[in-house]
């Protein structure tokens, strides 16, 4: 082979190598970018499952007990410190004491109604069952529309940290200075939902 053809050649590989790094540095970013949607969309559903609990609380359908205990789990949620994503770092404290909350709220929901999918009440009671009335169904909907954002959120999270895992985008700091995402660690009510923060 002439040098012509070994320059060639070696042209050919640098022209791959670049290639595949931009390919690489751009899926990245997609997935960047569908882990802070996914987790904007998942602050909206427990923003959407904490009034829906406080206005259900508030409505007199419960006992007093357990409007009191939901109404307050309710308030500390939507009262959470919710750091914006341009500010969120590694170390930030904000998001386990919000999902810390977010728990309180999923077993204070566990306490005062079924999980959802479950029958509301037992069948032929002379009291109508809250889960007859409007405000829970939107309660119960809100609370498994949380789930499904969280497990979607979860998902593109262990994807970016898969991907960020790789050897080709560490060597190369394909991520740049982009924070490392967490995972919502909390109790959402369902399967598998994080028990870490009690029973």
């Amino acid at each position: 082979m002439n040098p012509l053809t070994w320059a060639l050649a070696g042209l050919l590989v640098l022209c791959l190598v670049a290639w595949y790094l931009s390919a690489t540095a751009q899926r990245l970013d997609r997935l960047h970018r569908r882990v802070e949607t996914s987790r904007a969309a998942l602050d909206a559903e427990l923003t959407r499952r904490a009034s829906a609990a406080l206005e259900l609380a508030t409505s007199g359908r419960l006992d007093p007990a357990s409007s009191l205990l939901l109404a307050d789990a309710a308030t500390a949620a939507l009262d959470a410190p919710r750091t914006p994503a341009a500010l969120r770092d590694a170390t930030d404290a904000d998001d386990a004491q919000r999902w810390r909350a977010e728990s309180d709220l999923t077993r204070a929901l566990a306490a005062a109604l079924p999980p959802p999918g479950e029958p509301a009440g037992p069948a032929g009671a002379d009291e109508p069952a809250p889960g007859g009335d409007e405000r829970c169904a939107r309660v119960l909907d809100a609370w498994h529309r949380v789930g499904l954002a969280r497990r979607f959120h979860n998902d593109a999270v262990v994807q970016a940290r898969r991907l960020r895992g790789k050897r080709v985008v560490r060597w190369g700091h394909l991520a740049g200075h982009a924070r490392l995402p967490e995972t919502a660690d909390f109790h959402d009510g369902t399967a598998d939902g994080d028990l870490r923060a009690g029973p």
